[in-house]
């Protein structure tokens, strides 16, 4: 039971970053400072990245300082400011610090919480990886369908009680479950620096694929279905599914990595992906949208776990201990790619097809493949620290 307490407090850390970022969506509009211009809309979400983006490389350098408990602690204060101020703002400038603060709260898990998963579990990296990123996307499909459900039950104030009571048992299980800080092994090397080796910049780069290639469906499939006449549930259903898949392809990708070079198996998982998007916008017939999700979410599993852990496992042959330093690297990339999601999906949607965007998404992936199968510089002195880093 030990063995998967850390990995329990991490899924549910990253399960509510997006179940918050999802529930508050649909409640913007009645929120007490009522209706909004664009542009002030605009301002509001784009608030949530300025908060990851600069809270990020905060947290990786704390991280690695104080160790990662404090961190996590600090991360779910945040989060229940910005409830809170969610719930109660009554004007615009309040509005834009609670998403500044769900977006620093953000950087705080993910940073911590991924590097605890590297530290803790050295030997199972790409497995506990994908299992405590399943709690990211369980979260994401959850928050909007139980904000929008309990606003229309019990009104504005119900979402936002329940998530309350759902931050106090984050904020429990931070407190009670994560493992005391050890003592900070020394310095870590600047984040400038590690943006610039090898061996953090390519799995990097696979983390920004990962997050466009997965990004781009977001915005695109649930607008594709609803022509056809598809309901939000299943919709819903559909994405449910294939978060299902993502959960249980996670012990397969962990089995593949142990068994051939990991940056094949992430390379094939970018292949995989370039080449299941474009049925997406193939079909108009729920289920075959659903088996074309799921595959997508297979190929996203097979990209994103084992670049997780790579970059633990980079830290490792660098005879490093900066883990919440890499992981920051991981957010920032993230983030990066789910930028360039939206710049895509708002310039080509005028002008492309879902299925021409696809298809562009996919090209842009299998061009970026070579890269990735790059060898890192050899680093004297060094060796794998576990079965999951053949490179």
């Amino acid at each position: 039971m030990r063995e998967w307490k850390v990995l329990g407090v991490v899924a549910y850390a990253l399960f509510m970053d997006y179940f918050i970022y999802g529930l508050v969506v649909p409640l913007t509009p009645y929120s007490p400072v009522g209706a909004m211009s664009e542009d002030r809309m605009a301002v509001l979400y784009g608030s949530y990245a300025a908060g990851v983006l600069l809270a990020t490389p905060v947290f990786g350098y704390l991280g690695d300082r104080l160790g990662l408990r404090r961190p996590m602690i600090m991360g779910v204060v945040l989060s229940a400011m910005a409830t809170l101020l969610f719930w109660f703002a009554p004007s615009y400038p309040l509005l834009v610090l609670a998403r500044v603060c769900e977006g620093s709260a953000s950087a705080a898990s993910w940073t911590a919480g991924l590097a605890l998963v590297a530290e803790n579990y050295p030997t199972r990296r790409v497995e506990m990886m994908g299992y405590s990123l399943v709690g990211s996307t369980a979260g994401s499909i959850l928050g909007p369908l139980a904000g929008g459900m309990l606003y229309e039950f019990g009104g504005f104030s119900l979402p936002f009680m329940v998530t309350a009571a759902l931050v106090a048992v984050d904020a429990a299980m931070r407190l009670f479950l994560v493992p005391a800080d050890r003592a900070a092994a020394g310095a870590s090397p600047p984040l400038k620096m590690l943006l610039t080796d090898r061996a953090i910049l390519i799995p990097a780069m696979a983390v920004v694929l990962a997050a466009f290639g997965w990004g781009i469906v977001e915005p695109l499939l649930p607008n594709q279905l609803a022509r056809y006449g598809v309901t939000p549930t299943v919709v819903g259903l559909i994405f449910t599914i294939a978060t299902i898949a993502y959960g249980f392809s996670a012990p397969v990708v962990s089995w593949v990595s142990n068994r051939m070079p990991i940056r094949r198996v992430i390379a094939g998982g970018v292949v995989a992906m370039a080449l299941s998007l474009p049925l997406l916008g193939l079909t108009t017939n729920v289920v075959l949208a659903g088996l074309a999700l799921c595959l997508v979410s297979v190929a996203f599993a097979f990209t994103l776990n084992p670049t997780s852990a790579e970059l633990g496992n980079a830290v490792d042959r660098l005879g490093l201990s900066c883990y919440a330093a890499v992981y920051a690297v991981y957010n920032i990339a993230y983030s990066v790619g789910m930028m360039a999601t939206d710049a895509l999906a708002s310039a080509a949607a005028e002008i492309l097809s879902n299925f021409q965007i696809l298809l562009c998404a996919g090209a842009f992936l299998l061009l970026c493949v070579p890269v990735l199968l790059l060898k890192d510089p050899a680093a004297p002195g060094t060796a794998p620290a576990s079965r999951d880093q053949p490179a």
